[in-house]
């Protein structure tokens, strides 16, 4: 431990006196206050808006005065999912999906107000981040901090010198491992002590919200800590350091810029999704004719509303049945009969999507940087498995919301039917939204192809590093 020790602080002064350790961590402080305020910023904005938003919809609602439950319906409103430093530090799929939704009467809404709709062309080319300085520019620094460590003392001759005075190659490796890491963390921990604190400060959360920021830490941890095998490995086998750094700038590339690239391709093939304007047509003509085609919008809700007179008892009531209780009743039966369409496409809407990140998922094992990517957004709740999550709820939530409306309308129109108006009181008594997200821990599960291809790719690395040990070359 003690040779550990001499080796590590030895590869620190190394490290230090030759102005990359300044130079690096001047970049990564710079591009670490541009992810900071960029964090802060969409942080803060999306914050705001989305309090105002959401006390905006509330006040509308509540505030709308005396009107037909049906009519309030058709008004509808607006949910929100909620915000953390989580999904501050890596916005995932949400800034192509959007975190809100319309809720009405006959329809259901995908989530909308997307950053990439409110940004300019040009901005939805790519997004910055906190995770894309953590996914893409810290392996460079790792790579810039580490592709020397074995190759310039083979060019120096200092590593024949070290090996001749019985030091194990077992410990040069982890004194080198070490000190990169320790290099590497001085840079890190103390950035991202301030990021968190400071999104913290804007974004908020709670015990859950810690969890998933620890998860993703050593998430984060094993990806640093498998470049850094790979960086190792590649300084010990390679001829020279300038070798080992075309090598290493080219795995970068292609792990980080042409994997995910050409994986989204083969996911877009293997598993195409329907334009919005055909799911929209293909919605629309199961509403008229059923999922199948062979079912009549009109028989279909007949049938409906008869299953549901005989359920309250008024299969047999004939004219004493009032004709706004029919009405309320008739509402409630195309609202089923539209939900069973929604909810048919949807689901398969969402289960193409699903297969398309799953083919991600298993790309991971040829691309750390993927899977990665896909575990950071699980952790982060902006993956589509949680947007899914949201979503769904706000389905659930909005059936009952319709249904509720409706039941007042069949109970209490009366002889007023359609002129029935209610008042703030129904709008009062509509149960407020709130949407627990899944726990941190969900991520793992959701994404454990990804978690093993992670894992795969730290074990191989080092391994490959470790064993390239032994037969490193001393001139």
């Amino acid at each position: 431990m003690s040779l550990i020790r001499w080796v590590v602080r030895k590869e620190l002064r190394e490290i230090s006196r030759d102005g990359r350790l300044r130079i690096l961590g001047v970049l990564v402080v710079i591009l670490g206050l541009a992810a900071l305020a960029f964090g802060a910023e969409q942080t803060e904005r999306a914050q705001h808006a989305r309090e105002h938003a959401k006390e905006r919809a509330a006040k509308q609602w509540e505030g709308q005065g005396s009107k037909n439950p049906h009519v309030a319906a058709h008004y509808g409103t607006h949910v929100f999912a909620p915000t953390s430093v989580a999904t501050a530090i890596d916005p995932g799929v949400s800034t192509y999906l959007g975190r809100s939704i319309k809720v009405e009467a006959h329809k259901r809404n995908l989530a909308a107000h997307s950053a990439a709709q409110d940004s300019a062309s040009i901005q939805r080319l790519g997004s910055f981040s906190v995770a894309t300085v953590l996914l893409q520019l810290i392996p460079l620094l790792i790579i810039a901090l580490g592709y020397g460590l074995w190759s310039r003392e083979r060019e120096s001759g200092t590593l024949r010198q070290l090996l001749s005075t019985g030091v194990d190659r077992r410990t040069l490796f982890w004194g080198k491992a070490i000190a990169l890491g320790v290099a590497v963390a001085a840079l890190l921990i103390p950035a991202g002590a301030v990021l968190v604190a400071v999104l913290w400060s804007l974004g908020g959360g709670d015990g859950s919200t810690l969890l998933r920021l620890l998860f993703l830490a050593l998430s984060y941890a094993a990806y640093f800590t498998l470049f850094g095998g790979l960086t190792l490995y590649a300084s010990a086998k390679a001829q020279s350091s300038r070798s080992a750094l075309v090598i290493l700038i080219a795995l970068w590339g292609l792990f980080c810029l042409i994997m995910p690239r050409a994986g989204t391709e083969v996911a877009s093939f293997l598993k195409p999704l329907p334009s919005q304007a055909q799911l929209a047509r293909e919605v629309s003509q199961s509403l008229a004719k059923g999922v199948d085609g062979k079912m009549e919008r009109e028989s279909a809700i007949e049938a409906l509303t008869n299953d549901l007179m005989a359920a309250e008892g008024l299969a047999d009531t004939g004219m004493l049945v009032q004709g706004a209780q029919i009405s309320g009743l008739e509402l409630q039966a195309e609202a089923q009969w539209e939900d069973m369409i929604y909810d048919h496409h949807m689901v398969a809407l969402d289960t193409q999507i699903q297969h398309q990140e799953n083919v991600m998922g298993w790309i991971g094992f040829l691309s750390p940087f993927v899977a990665m990517r896909e575990l950071s957004a699980g952790l982060c709740g902006t993956d589509f498995a949680h947007h899914r999550h949201f979503t769904d709820y706000v389905e659930s939530w909005r059936k009952k919301w319709v249904t509720q409306l409706n039941r007042d309308f069949a109970s209490n129109a009366g002889g007023a039917g359609w002129d029935y108006k209610a008042g703030p009181e129904l709008w009062k008594k509509v149960p407020p939204f709130s949407y627990d997200p899944p726990s941190g821990i969900s991520a793992f599960k959701t994404h454990r192809v990804s978690l093993v291809a992670l894992l795969v790719w730290l074990v191989a690395t080092m391994v490959l590093a470790i064993r390239a040990v032994n037969k490193v070359r001393v001139v």
